[in-house]
């Protein structure tokens, strides 16, 4: 996936985010807590917040990494939709996306409520790259196979636009009126948020 200055920071901060072993395991560890691979608008974490209703403040871009699919292809309802993943009969094609680590059920649940309708929830193995540590001021890094969840279509096929890229390019979602939406819906959150705390402490001093 194509990292651009452009993105929206929490955006750039999860595609250049990598976890070390030790944090992967311990994600892995927590109860309840399955990972999700995701390859559309919730890739970023504005959008992903949203739907979690989840603060502003809270930085979920820490939970999230670069994610590969193998055997899985992408495509279009419309040139301008956002995309659906569909098995691939040939083990070369890939799907590129993000990994969610540690959602609880709640958060699961709200992912599912978004994706679920032409949409089923299957049991996937998703690649990522995590930090194994430094030698000689050089990055160490290795590949890493996760168990996790993600929404395959399972509506009609019927008119599909395969997809030319592996990974859905974000520009015109990110210039999208439906974008601009949420972006101020948030803003307008942490504004509200903002003067509930400044009036908490003012009451606090009265």
């Amino acid at each position: 996936m194509e990292k651009k200055s452009s993105y929206p920071r929490d955006y750039q901060q999860a595609l250049d985010n990598k976890l070390t072993p030790e944090d992967v395991s311990k994600l892995l560890k927590k109860p309840g807590c399955a990972p999700r691979f995701v390859y559309g608008v919730l890739m970023l974490p504005t959008v992903l917040k949203h739907y979690l209703d989840t603060p502003q403040t809270e930085s979920l871009a820490k939970q999230m990494t670069r994610a590969t699919l193998q055997g899985h292809k992408l495509y279009q309802i419309g040139s301008d939709s956002t995309p659906v993943m569909l098995p691939s009969s040939n083990p070369q094609d890939t799907v590129e996306g993000m990994l969610i680590f540690g959602l609880d059920a709640d958060q699961r649940n709200a992912i599912y409520e978004e994706e679920s309708g032409l949409m089923e929830l299957v049991n996937v193995q998703a690649t990522i790259t995590q930090v194994d540590g430094m030698l000689q001021r050089h990055v160490i890094l290795s590949q890493r196979v996760v168990d996790a969840g993600a929404f395959v279509w399972v509506g009609s096929q019927e008119g599909l636009i395969p997809m030319d890229k592996n990974a859905w390019p974000v520009d015109g979602f990110l210039g999208s009126q439906f974008y601009e939406n949420i972006c101020l819906s948030r803003r307008t959150s942490m504004m509200e948020l903002r003067e509930k705390f400044v009036g908490h402490l003012l009451g606090d001093s009265l």
